[in-house]
Formats: C-alpha cells, structure tokens, sequence
C-alpha cells in the first residue's frame, strides 16, 4: 500500500506550525507577568471563593489545607504550590469552575517565576 508522502510532510509541517505559535504565544505572555495587584484581583476571581478565611464557596466553611490566597504576602508563601496546582497541573481552580483561561495562568506562571 502506498503511502501519500504529501499529506504526510503537511500535516508534520502543520504540527510544528502549530507548536512554534504555542510557544511564541506563551513566551508573549512570560515577557508579561502579572503585577502583585493584578494577581491578588486574579485570586479574588478564582481562588478565594474557597481559599479566605471566610470561604463563600458551599462546599468549604474553612479554607481548604489551612491555605488562603487573600493577600500578596499569602501569594507569594504558596507561589509554588499555586503554580503546581494551576499553573501546571491546571487542577485549580477545582473543576475550572470560574472558567480562568489558559492566559490567566501562564501570566501567573511568569508571575511566579519571577519571584525567584
């Protein structure tokens, strides 16, 4: 059986068409990172409805692991973790419930590393 070479060479030039756009876009999003004041406005939108000490989400009365995301300074103690869970894993927010885009958690990534 042959096969077609053609189709087989596009379809290979459009996977890497489209991996060097993903990476260019996320090294767009890197070149800008969040200031600490978007970041705590970012927590408020997708973290704290759980992680505060006074989570209005129904599932939790306390915050979950003792963990609360309400200021810079708590920011920061759980960059890491955060990153894991958001940022990588893409785990938080708990079932994407408030819908954070995939552009939200890479410039919180930069955010993150830059802390280093």
């Amino acid at each position: 059986m042959k096969r077609d070479d053609g189709d087989h060479r596009t379809g290979w030039r459009a996977g890497v068409a489209a991996a060097a756009f993903a990476a260019a876009t996320t090294g767009a999003q890197a070149a800008n990172p969040m200031t600490d004041a978007e970041v705590v406005a970012l927590a408020a939108r997708h973290c704290t409805l759980c992680h505060a000490e006074m989570p209005t989400h129904e599932a939790f009365d306390k915050p979950p692991k003792g963990i609360r995301l309400e200021t810079i300074e708590q920011l920061r103690r759980y960059a890491k973790q955060i990153v894991e869970q958001a940022v990588v894993g893409r785990m938080m927010p708990l079932g994407n419930e408030t819908d954070m885009t995939d552009e939200e958690r890479d410039r919180l990534g930069a955010w993150a590393e830059g802390l280093k």
